[in-house]
């Protein structure tokens, strides 16, 4: 019972230094933080401000939302991007291009210092929104 009772005693008090260790390590792979990255303007603004709509899916009158998925650093560089959710290879390989244009100018806080997160964005494609973006730039000229 005493012997029991040491190694339990050992045990705890080795494992509390390693706890302590894990809490001062970056926390990797978290998709919520006290503070989320910081965006200079609006993401989705950006996204279509950008956005090149591949001609083969307009001539296939094709449209939808392409879902991307990131990891923004600790720097606010986003990395390691992949297709969460597509449509079809022209279309998601456009918003994957898309994506790896956007740079947050603050990355996400915990506990006061930046960590690495999971981030998703929506990447919209709208034949009505491109044909009115196209009847604008004529107008412009």
């Amino acid at each position: 019972m005493v012997r029991q009772a040491f190694y339990i005693i050992i045990f705890c008090y080795c494992a509390n230094p390693l706890y302590a260790q894990n809490d001062s390590i970056e926390y990797i792979g978290i998709s919520i933080a006290e503070e989320m990255p910081v965006f200079n303007g609006e993401i989705v603004d950006f996204i279509q401000a950008n956005i090149k709509y591949p001609q083969l899916a307009k001539n296939d009158s094709i449209q939808g939302r392409v879902f991307i998925s990131f990891w923004v650093d600790t720097s606010g560089v986003t990395t390691e991007h992949k297709v969460a959710k597509g449509i079809r290879e022209d279309l998601d390989k456009e918003a994957l291009r898309i994506a790896k244009l956007i740079v947050f100018d603050k990355p996400a806080m915990q506990r006061g210092k930046p960590v690495k997160i999971q981030y998703t964005v929506p990447v919209d494609f709208s034949l009505k929104k491109s044909h009115n973006n196209l009847k604008q730039n004529k107008c412009k000229k």
